[in-house]
């Protein structure tokens, strides 16, 4: 099932986005459904998967660390899938019934190298995200 580039749109990962943007993107995406208690993301496992947030709380923990909650619509989880070191360095736990979209690594390749510019775009995004993220995770040790 294809998803909609309108519910992209509100999320601030695609504030930026040009319609024709969010409509490649929306393409490449999947809709799941979480259950309360599943793990979405494996730490050390290889990042496979990129998740972008629709609805309910997900509980990120770093070995050692304090847990980070996501729970706002449009949050991303699993930079790791393109951005160095390409393996998970958390776990996410879902805490709450929810919904994600989600893309493939191989997914993701494809429509970054397919536009350039979208594609320079994204990774631009990610950059800051995996730079607060391994903050987050610095801190948390």
């Amino acid at each position: 099932m294809s998803i909609d580039a309108h519910i992209l749109k509100p999320l601030d990962f695609f504030a930026d986005f040009k319609q024709h943007e969010l409509e490649t993107f929306a393409a490449a995406l999947k809709s799941r459904a979480v259950e309360a208690g599943e793990v979405i993301i494996k730490q050390g496992t290889p990042a496979l998967t990129f998740f972008i947030i629709l609805s309910g709380t997900y509980e990120v923990a770093f070995e050692g660390g304090r847990p980070n909650i996501l729970e706002r619509m449009g949050e991303v989880m699993g930079w790791s899938t393109v951005v160095h070191p390409f393996h998970y360095t958390g776990t996410v736990t879902a805490k709450k019934d929810g919904e994600v979209l989600e893309i493939s690594s191989r997914g993701f390749f494809e429509l970054i190298q397919g536009d350039n510019a979208l594609g320079e775009k994204i990774m631009k995004k990610i950059d800051k995200i995996a730079s607060e993220r391994r903050t987050i995770a610095a801190g948390s040790q």
